[in-house]
């Protein structure tokens, strides 16, 4: 019997068989063949996804980077991440991050949110470069007042709008109005895997990030798995926690809740 590899390669080989014929038919060539391509890719190279569901700081992004020996995720304390991230196989030699970064509108959205979260109902106006210096000494002040970003929900909330506005400021170059903006390592200067993970871990380009993807060279990885972080059930914004609930539903995935 064929084990499992030898069918695969078959059902390729007469898979682009089929495709070719069809690409050399003029009344065909207009048909969208995408779809055939891509249902065939995750038939030979099935992957499976396990993610990691949980709290606001419970050690999820740890054990990740437990389980990996590296350290890829942002796991300090107190931090307020809502970032999808994926790990998933890379050769050796072929490691890379690819980064996606939030909108302005979405950063905007979201720092309005966590003012509102600290009192402040009424609009502000972001564009002015005077509101972020005050909001930035507002919220230092603060954490300080709360006695550290980790003694309170005020003190947590005031650190993620402290990091929300640096990332801002920070790379604003990178931030697109309204879409999302990606980037792979080599376009921000980043020379190789450990680079591309050391600048997302950054508290305040970890803030405007949407999504990382990880490509790493590891045993666990190597057979499809890919490893996904996802934001706490109880994050600091709705957005971020409602993302969780509605990755958490998708198929195809093995849930793996930490508290």
């Amino acid at each position: 019997m064929e084990n499992t590899t030898q069918l695969g390669e078959h059902l390729r080989e007469s898979t682009e068989a089929i495709i070719q014929l069809v690409e050399s038919e003029p009344t065909l060539r207009s048909q969208d063949i995408a779809a055939i391509e891509s249902s065939l890719k995750k038939v030979i190279s099935p992957t499976f996804e396990i993610a990691f569901v949980g709290a606001f700081s419970a050690g999820k992004s740890m054990l990740i980077n437990a389980l990996l020996g590296r350290e890829l995720l942002y796991s300090a304390e107190g931090h307020a991440t809502g970032i999808e991230c994926y790990i998933a196989y890379a050769e050796a030699d072929k490691e890379r991050v690819v980064l996606t970064f939030l909108s302005s509108r979405e950063i905007q959205d979201e720092a309005q949110y966590l003012l509102q979260q600290l009192g402040v109902t009424n609009q502000v106006d972001f564009s002015s470069d005077e509101t972020i210096s005050t909001i930035l000494e507002t919220c230092t002040k603060l954490v300080e007042k709360e006695g550290g970003d980790s003694k309170s929900e005020k003190g947590r909330t005031a650190k993620a709008l402290k990091l929300l506005m640096e990332g801002w400021e920070a790379n604003r170059d990178r931030i697109q109005p309204f879409g999302n903006a990606t980037y792979s390592m080599e376009q921000l200067d980043l020379k190789n895997l450990q680079d591309g993970a050391a600048y997302a871990r950054r508290g305040c380009n970890s803030a405007v990030l949407k999504r990382l993807e990880y490509y790493c060279h590891h045993d666990l990885l190597e057979d499809g798995n890919i490893l996904v972080d996802l934001p706490g059930i109880d994050a600091p914004v709705k957005e971020d926690a409602a993302l969780t609930y509605d990755k958490s539903n998708a198929r195809k995935r093995l849930l793996l809740w930490w508290s």
